[in-house]
């Protein structure tokens, strides 16, 4: 096996992911706020433990831009 091959087996093939948590989304002025906590683990399933426990906060606005939707004229 590659390298590669090796890395993509132990990062993807043998991990799992596990997500937890909330996410408020608010509608601003000119775009959307979201605020939270999210608790992620990664688990490695051959081993069968936990490698990585982390609290993650999070607090981000994200602009947007003028939209413009044409509309069919109207007879």
């Amino acid at each position: 096996m590659s390298i590669v091959d090796d890395l993509i087996e132990n990062l993807v093939e043998r991990n799992v992911i596990k997500l937890n948590g909330t996410l408020k989304v608010s509608l601003v002025s000119g775009g959307v706020r979201v605020r939270g906590q999210l608790s992620s683990t990664l688990r490695d399933q051959k081993k069968n433990k936990d490698v990585l426990k982390a609290e993650v906060p999070v607090d981000t606005s994200v602009k947007v831009g003028e939209i413009v939707i044409p509309l069919p004229q109207l007879k």
